[in-house]
């Protein structure tokens, strides 16, 4: 049986029950969740979305540092929520909240040095996401939320067990192990098929649901979509030395955009030391 298919037979037979390893997991951001699920919604009532964020003073605080962040390199200073939904528009006022939400909910994890490697791999991911798809012509803010919530289920199995999830990491550095395979063995299940058991839980677009099971397949010339364009983010992550496990057998920047159908391939132009350093610039705003 194929990873791939593992994967699949993994998810669809935790379809109608709670893993052991998810149970009673610590809670998303309640605000952040209904802003998530608003900003879903075809028709979205900026006013509600406002009243939402500033019902929460300290979030809503936090959500503006951050949108004046280099993190998000906004040309004009942001001031007031409803002027951040204004000048960012939805899409970016749901990638900041999202980005704040997700850095909420794993920040006590962050003491372990490990951990935070991790987070900053979210990060990367995202950034690279989001520039790939400008490049390619696709949604960048909607590439950069795929691209945060891709490792989702790696992110809730270290919060709620921080030190087996920090020895993980360790033992599978030291052996050379597959990640996902140590984590089925500690947890029952890995981080993909955990990300797809919590997104289709919450509010967020299929696609993205799609994005946390299936990021790590390969890519299909047949088709090029959000799934496929995180995988190569995430890919480029790795390249620039910001992987989850930093080895000497990483793919060059070259070879996994050389991953990328043609059509698309042509179109993009990264410089790794360029493209480094503003990962490295945007990832510190949030230290």
């Amino acid at each position: 049986m194929t990873d791939l298919e593992v994967q699949t037979s993994r998810q669809e037979s935790l379809a109608g029950e709670t893993p052991w390893a998810l149970d009673n997991l610590p809670p998303f951001p309640a605000v952040a969740t209904r802003l998530i699920g608003m900003l879903s919604q075809e028709e979205v009532d900026i006013t509600q979305v406002g009243k939402l964020i500033a019902a929460e003073p300290v979030f809503a605080t936090r959500v503006l540092q951050m949108a004046n962040s280099p993190l998000f390199a906004v040309t004009r200073q942001v001031k007031t929520i409803s002027h951040a939904i204004v000048v960012l528009g939805l899409a970016r006022v749901k990638a900041i909240t999202v980005t704040r939400a997700l850095g909420d909910y794993v920040g006590t994890a962050l003491n372990i040095r490990a951990l935070r490697v991790c987070w900053r791999n979210t990060l990367a991911g995202a950034i690279a996401s989001e520039k790939l798809a400008r490049a390619c012509r696709m949604d960048a803010d909607f590439a950069y939320v795929g691209g945060l919530l891709r490792d989702i289920g790696r992110l809730a199995l270290l919060v709620k067990y921080p030190e087996s999830y920090s020895n993980l990491l360790a033992v599978t550095r030291e052996n050379a192990f597959d990640i996902r395979t140590v984590e089925r063995e500690l947890f029952d299940i890995d981080h993909c098929a955990a990300g797809a058991w919590i997104m289709e839980r919450m509010p967020f677009p299929p696609e993205l649901c799609q994005v946390a099971g299936h990021h790590h397949d390969a890519i299909d010339d047949s088709r090029f979509g959000i799934v496929q364009l995180v995988h190569v983010g995430d890919r480029i992550a790795d390249a620039l030395n910001f992987a989850v496990l930093p080895s000497s057998g990483q793919p060059a920047l070259d070879e996994v955009l050389g991953e990328l159908p043609e059509t698309f391939r042509r179109r993009v132009q990264l410089d790794p030391e360029a493209l480094t350093v503003e990962i490295e610039s945007r990832i510190r705003t949030w230290d």
